[in-house]
C-alpha cells in the first residue's frame, strides 16, 4: 500500500502526511487534532510560546484528540554578534531613519536561549 512506510509506523499514523509546525498561533489545537484524528500528525507550532502558552496548547489539543502529534519548537541559533557590522549598518541606515522620523537606533542583542530549555522541559 502506498501509505505504508516506516514513517507512519514509527509515527503511529495512516498517511504519511505531517502537517506544518506553523508558529505564531495558526496551528490552533483544534487543526491540530483534526489533522491527527484525520490519521496523518497533527503539529502543534510551540516556536514562539512561551513554556505556560505551550503547555496549555498541548493539553488542549490532548482534549480533542488521543491521537498522537507533534510539538514544533525552534533549535536556538547563536550567531556571533560583531558590533563593528552592526554600527557600519546603523550607519548605513542613518539617513532613512532620519527621513522617515525614526529617532531610535536599533540595537543587536544577544538571543536568550533559557527559552528554549524551558521549552523542551515541558511536560
Amino acid at each position: 500500500m502506498w501509505n505504508k512506510n516506516n514513517i507512519t509506523e514509527i509515527l503511529n499514523i495512516k498517511y504519511p502526511i505531517i502537517q506544518a509546525g506553523m508558529a505564531g498561533g495558526i496551528a490552533t489545537p483544534e487543526l491540530v487534532a483534526s489533522v491527527s484524528n484525520s490519521s496523518a500528525l497533527g503539529s502543534v507550532g510551540a516556536g514562539y510560546m512561551s513554556p505556560g502558552q505551550m503547555r496549555e496548547s498541548i493539553q488542549d489539543t490532548k482534549q480533542l484528540t488521543d491521537k498522537p502529534f507533534a510539538v514544533n519548537i525552534f533549535f536556538p541559533e547563536n550567531p556571533v554578534i560583531c558590533e563593528e557590522e552592526v554600527q557600519k549598518a546603523n550607519e548605513w541606515l542613518r539617513p532613512y531613519r532620519e527621513e522617515l522620523g525614526v529617532h531610535v537606533k536599533p540595537e543587536v542583542s544577544k538571543q536568550n536561549d533559557t527559552l528554549f530549555e524551558e521549552q523542551v522541559n515541558v511536560s
